[in-house]
């Protein structure tokens, strides 16, 4: 229920109350009545505010990109910058909403990825409108081979089966004061990444991270599914602590560091996952969640 209705509903009974000058039961079930309703207005839930900062390797760590992300029962919300990024693991749904325009998009992963490609299939349709007419056969296949492979029909989804292992190092360096056990992770004898266990981080008890990685498979048509982070092997680690440090080798020569800066246990309303009031319905382009066309 709204705060604002439950206020008026609050004030209403109180103000009978008083008229009516209720019995002492009666009175103490109203009061039973007002603490439900207040309580349901923002449930609160235990959860864990997490700061991350994620650089290459030739950058220097101050001019890294920070994000702050929370993570509550059924919910995790993202905060970079101006925009808001809110999954609702339980309900399945996305909301991104932008401080600065005050502006907002909701809706399911299949509503996301439908809007994103009808602007992509606009963009090129533009453009061969633009293109030389010989060669507008070749650039449509060329933008349908694309968009197919970054929004592929689930149904032809194609999971190419990847070999990881993993290899415990040992103790590794402290983070944020914590002792931490290092892994090492590799696909085909190759290695992909190094992960860094704060066992003293929890974090795992009060979010279910099974579940973001369905609700990341259903938002990326499957393709999230394929990496290693949606394995049973990633699972069981994060199950033993918080990855508060990762080094991943990329096809292209660089090595991308995240790194955990602030971790600490809170709690948090379910108010704090929703859309702040006065903010308008807009497109994923208007909100800043992609630039658009």
């Amino acid at each position: 229920m709204p705060q604002k209705n439950t206020m008026k509903l609050t004030k209403a009974i109180s103000q009978k109350c008083l008229t009516l000058r209720l019995k002492a039961n009666d009175m103490r079930n109203l009061c039973a009545l007002l603490l439900f309703l207040s309580v349901q207005s923002g449930v609160a839930n235990g959860g864990w505010i997490v700061k991350t900062r994620y650089y290459n390797l030739y950058e220097n760590p101050l001019n890294a990109r920070v994000e702050t992300t929370y993570f509550s029962k059924g919910f995790m919300r993202t905060d970079n910058g101006d925009l808001v990024t809110i999954f609702n693991i339980e309900k399945g749904d996305i909301t991104y909403y932008n401080t600065s325009n005050r502006t907002y998009w909701q809706g399911s992963p299949e509503q996301f990825n439908s809007e994103i490609r009808a602007d992509f299939e606009r963009m090129i349709e533009g453009n061969l409108l633009r293109a030389e007419e010989d060669k507008r056969d070749a650039m449509r296949r060329m933008y349908d081979e694309t968009l197919n492979s970054y929004f592929p029909n689930p149904s032809e989804f194609e999971l190419i089966p990847r070999n990881f292992s993993i290899s415990k190092v040992g103790d590794g360096e402290k983070v944020l004061g914590h002792s931490t056990q290092t892994y090492k992770v590799f696909e085909d004898g190759q290695l992909l990444e190094t992960i860094w266990i704060s066992p003293a981080l929890t974090i795992a008890n009060e979010f279910d991270f099974v579940a973001l990685s369905k609700f990341l498979n259903n938002l990326t048509k499957g393709a999230y599914a394929n990496s290693f982070e949606s394995t049973a092997q990633y699972f069981d680690l994060i199950g033993k602590g918080y990855p508060v440090k990762v080094e991943i080798v990329r096809t292209d020569g660089y090595t991308y560091i995240s790194d955990i800066i602030d971790a600490k246990k809170t709690t948090l309303s379910t108010d704090f996952f929703a859309i702040p009031n006065g903010f308008s319905s807009a497109s994923l382009a208007q909100v800043g969640v992609w630039n658009g066309l």
